[in-house]
């Protein structure tokens, strides 16, 4: 159950504005804080922060961020087709209602961002 969970949250974070600042397992946590953390969430923000200053994430951090893009990249055609392009909120609302209609890559690269252990 907390698997499921666990995709469900990661599928969420791929496709809302500020995705990119909150990978599944916090493997950026303390990357954000020291690199980013002056920065107001929301609109892009953090991620905008984030991609500006790559080089200063850990290598852990950089993994972690490589697999949630790769995720989203994989899944997004399928995403926006089954949610369209609605509100953060109901976007996230949504995704976790179309979870188990998703294609089998789709899905596979969800759980290899999830449990990826770089």
């Amino acid at each position: 159950m907390l698997k499921i969970l666990s995709i469900c949250a990661t599928v969420s974070l791929l496709f809302v504005s500020s995705a990119m600042a909150r990978p599944s397992v916090g493997a950026c946590r303390a990357d954000i804080k020291k690199v980013c953390g002056h920065i107001k969430p929301g609109g892009s923000r953090i991620a905008t922060c984030l991609n500006e200053h790559v080089t200063d994430l850990s290598d852990v951090c950089k993994a972690k961020l490589a697999d949630v893009a790769a995720a989203r990249k994989t899944c997004n055609g399928e995403i926006e087709k089954q949610c369209g392009t609605k509100g953060r909120i109901q976007k996230m609302v949504c995704i976790k209602k179309a979870f188990s209609n998703l294609g089998a890559d789709c899905k596979a690269a969800v759980v290899a961002a999830v449990t990826s252990k770089k």
